[in-house]
C-alpha cells in the first residue's frame, strides 16, 4: 500500500506505514461513500445526511492518558452511557436515510459499554457499510473478540504506544502491556480459526516524542499481528492549553459528519469535547433537521472565514496543527 498522510476526516494527521489499505474496498456504495468523504468538504456539499456520524456509547474511560483530553475532563462532564433506546432511535433514523457509517466513540472506551455488540449488530442490519470504533484494548478478551466478529463489525483501531512495555505503560496509564498484546493477537487468531476476514484491525499510535525515529521497530513488532499499522500526529489534547487564533481555516467536519454524545446531544465535531457547538439532542429534534439547518450558521462561519469566532473552533486542536503547518500561528 502507498505510505504517507491519509485523509481521515478531512484532516491530514493520520498516516499509514505498514499492511493492508483497509479503506480500500471496491464495492460500488463502498466507492460512493468514500467519494462523498472526500468530496463534500473540497465541493461544500452538504447533502441530505451525514455521510457519518461518531456515536458516543459512553463517556467513561478506564485509563489515564496524559495526552488525551478525557483524562483532564472527566470530572468535568457528565458521564454516562448510551441507553439502546437513544441508541435505536439514531440508527432508525440513520437507517432511513441511506447513512453510509458510524464510530462508536468520543470520550470514553467503548469496550466498557455492555450492549456494544447489539448497538453494532443494528447497525449493519440498518445498511451501515463501514462501522466501526478505536479500543485501548484492554478489554479485548477472547469471548468479547468472537462476540465483535459475530457482530458484523467492519474495522477496529487498537491504540497502542510503541513495542515496549515501560514505554507502552508510561503512556496508557493503567493498562498491562502483556495483556493487551495477547489480546489483540488472540482476535487475529480467532479471525484465523473461523476464516473471519473482518474486523480488520488497525494499530495506532499516537507519535509521542519518544517514538520519533523508532517507526521501524513499531512496524516490526505488529506487522504481523494486525491488518495495518498506522499512527497520528501528536495533538495538544489538554483543556485550556491551547492559545486561540485566527485563520481562515474551513474544517471539512461539517460537510461530512456530526457527533451524538451518550446522552443524545448533537454536536458538530468530535473535538467539542464539552458540547460547546450542541445543537440539540435527538430526542428533541431530529438528525436530519440538526444537519440541514441549525449547522448552518457554523458552516457560515466557516466559509466566512471566521470560525475562530465559535470558541470550540478556536480552541480546536486539529485546526491548530493546520495553523502551524502552514505558518498562520
Amino acid at each position: 500500500m502507498g505510505k504517507g498522510p491519509v485523509k481521515e476526516g478531512g484532516d491530514t494527521i493520520h498516516h499509514d506505514i505498514s499492511g493492508e489499505d483497509i479503506l480500500g474496498r471496491t464495492d460500488e456504495r463502498f466507492v460512493e461513500y468514500r467519494r462523498r468523504w472526500e468530496e463534500n468538504p473540497e465541493t461544500l456539499t452538504v447533502g441530505g445526511f451525514p455521510v457519518h456520524l461518531d456515536i458516543e456509547t459512553t463517556s467513561v474511560c478506564n485509563l489515564r492518558c496524559p495526552f488525551c483530553k478525557t483524562t483532564y475532563s472527566r470530572t468535568d462532564i457528565n458521564n454516562g452511557f448510551m441507553a439502546w433506546e437513544t441508541f435505536k432511535k439514531i440508527m432508525d433514523e440513520a437507517g432511513d436515510n441511506g447513512l453510509y457509517a458510524c464510530k462508536f466513540n468520543f470520550r470514553g472506551e467503548p469496550l466498557l459499554h455492555k450492549e456494544l455488540c447489539r448497538f453494532i449488530k443494528y447497525a449493519k442490519d440498518k445498511g451501515l457499510i463501514d462501522v466501526f470504533f478505536n479500543t485501548n484494548g484492554t478489554l479485548l478478551t477472547h469471548d468479547k473478540a468472537r462476540a465483535l466478529i459475530e457482530s458484523g463489525l467492519d474495522r477496529l483501531t487498537v491504540s497502542f504506544e510503541g513495542f515496549e512495555k515501560e514505554l507502552y505503560e508510561k503512556n496508557r496509564v493503567g493498562a498491562k502491556f502483556e495483556d493487551v498484546v495477547k489480546n489483540v493477537e488472540g482476535l487475529r487468531d480467532l479471525k484465523r480459526q473461523l476464516g473471519a476476514t473482518t474486523p480488520k484491525v488497525r494499530v495506532q499510535a499516537v507519535l509521542i516524542p519518544e517514538l520519533r525515529g523508532r517507526l521501524p521497530e513499531f512496524t516490526a513488532f505488529w506487522k504481523d499481528k494486525v491488518d495495518q499499522v498506522s499512527y497520528n500526529e501528536m495533538l495538544d489534547n489538554v483543556p485550556n492549553t491551547i492559545k486561540p487564533a485566527k485563520s481562515p481555516w474551513l474544517c471539512p467536519f461539517p460537510y461530512q459528519r456530526l457527533m451524538i454524545m451518550w446522552d443524545g446531544t448533537i454536536t458538530a465535531c468530535y473535538n467539542d469535547h464539552y458540547g460547546k457547538l450542541a445543537v440539540g439532542n435527538v430526542h428533541e429534534v431530529s438528525i436530519k433537521e440538526s444537519w440541514q439547518s441549525l449547522m448552518e450558521p457554523l458552516r457560515r462561519l466557516h466559509k466566512e472565514g471566521l470560525s475562530h469566532e465559535a470558541q470550540a473552533c478556536a480552541e480546536c486542536p486539529m485546526r491548530m496543527n493546520e495553523i502551524k503547518k502552514r505558518g498562520d500561528a
